[in-house]
């Protein structure tokens, strides 16, 4: 699971820069910012989930 979190938190730092405007370009005139902006909130989301079940695993 922790491979898991590690890969979402990248594509959370993907997301970022994809919202901040660093990464990527325009298609057709059209902003990516709100798509880069959503998979950042997912992949935290999916992120600290993995975290919490391997935490649970772990203790078990």
């Amino acid at each position: 699971m922790l491979i898991f979190a590690l890969l979402f938190v990248a594509l959370a730092v993907v997301g970022a820069l994809v919202g901040l405007g660093d990464f990527g370009h325009p298609i057709h005139a059209q902003s990516l910012q709100s798509y880069g902006w959503g998979l950042t909130v997912n992949a935290v989301a999916l992120a600290v989930f993995c975290m919490l079940v391997g935490r649970g695993r772990l203790r078990h």
